[in-house]
């Protein structure tokens, strides 16, 4: 993520950017950094099933492709955010089959009803018309 984007709206925002989705190196990692509990791994790789993506604890982000990692992050971060957050995808869902870009906003929409996606376009953040 540039820190000219982060700088620029992340105080209004959660910004998913693809360019940097992670502190640590394994989503067992990940979790445990921000303060998970144990049984969120399990429930996360269930999730990533529906998307035909199956975790391994130890297994590194970087062994993962880039919408592999777009859909753990935001799986991730459905667990840990607060139901009405205002999320900004920066280049997230163009990573995405068409498939598992309808998917992952499904998912938005059931696990976090109250959160408002955001993409961000040439002319600033752009609310997700079809998950408000």
């Amino acid at each position: 993520m540039s820190c000219a984007t982060l700088d620029r709206y992340g105080q209004d925002y959660c910004v998913i950017d693809t360019h940097n989705l992670f502190v640590g190196t394994t989503l067992e990692d990940e979790i445990l950094l921000l303060g998970g509990r144990d049984e969120l791994f399990g429930r996360i790789a269930d999730e990533c099933e529906n998307f035909g993506l199956r975790l391994a604890p130890e297994r590194k982000f970087s062994s993962y492709s880039g919408g592999e990692q777009i859909i753990i992050c935001c799986l991730l971060l459905m667990h840990l955010l607060p139901d009405g957050a205002r999320i900004l995808l920066v280049h997230a869902l163009e990573t995405l089959s068409p498939r598992n870009r309808e998917l992952l906003l499904e998912r938005f929409a059931a696990g976090l009803p109250g959160a408002r996606l955001f993409s961000l376009t040439e002319n600033g953040p752009q609310v997700l018309s079809h998950h408000v």
